[in-house]
C-alpha cells in the first residue's frame, strides 16, 4: 500500500482545512453541514475505521454496526468544540491510521467485513477509506467556496 500517497492526501486536506478556519462555523442553510461538522464526520470515519482496521486483522469475517452520519452528527454536537481541536484530532487520528496501515498483517488483507451490500476485504476497505477522504476533500472545498461567495456578497 502506498502510504506516502495517503500521507500526501492527509497533508493536502489539512492545508485546505487550515485555510478555511475562519469559515468553520458558518451554516449556509439549516440542512447543510458546517465545515467543522464535515471535519467531525471525518473524525467519526477515522474512529469507525480504526476499529475495522484492527478487528479485521484479528478475525477473518466480521459484521460491524451500521453508521448513520446524521445521527452521529446530532449526538456529537460538535458546535461548541473548537475547530482547531477538531482539526488536530482529525490529523492525529489519520497519522495513527497510517501507522496501523503500514504495520498491517499482509495475511489479514483478505479478511472481510460482511455487509448487507456485499463483503469488502480489509485491503479494499483501506483503499476506500482514502477514496472517501478525497470525496470529502472535494465537498469541503466546494462548501468553503460557497461560503466565501455568500460572505463576499454580504
Amino acid at each position: 500500500m502506498d502510504t506516502a500517497a495517503y500521507r500526501t492526501h492527509i497533508d493536502a486536506f489539512q492545508t485546505l482545512m487550515d485555510a478555511s478556519a475562519h469559515l468553520a462555523d458558518i451554516r449556509l442553510t439549516e440542512d447543510t453541514w458546517t465545515l467543522k461538522e464535515m471535519v467531525a464526520h471525518l473524525v467519526d470515519s477515522a474512529a469507525n475505521n480504526h476499529q475495522r482496521f484492527v478487528r479485521l486483522q484479528l478475525e477473518p469475517v466480521l459484521v460491524f454496526p451500521k453508521y448513520d452520519a446524521e445521527e452521529w452528527r446530532n449526538v456529537t454536537g460538535i458546535g461548541p468544540f473548537g475547530y482547531a481541536d477538531v482539526l488536530a484530532l482529525w490529523k492525529s487520528y489519520n497519522l495513527f491510521l497510517l501507522h496501523l496501515i503500514e504495520s498491517v498483517n499482509p495475511a489479514a488483507l483478505c479478511h472481510v467485513w460482511r455487509r448487507e451490500d456485499g463483503d469488502i476485504t480489509l485491503e479494499a476497505l483501506i483503499r476506500d477509506y482514502f477514496v472517501h477522504m478525497e470525496l470529502h476533500r472535494k465537498l469541503f472545498a466546494e462548501r468553503a467556496a460557497e461560503i466565501r461567495a455568500v460572505e463576499g456578497k454580504a
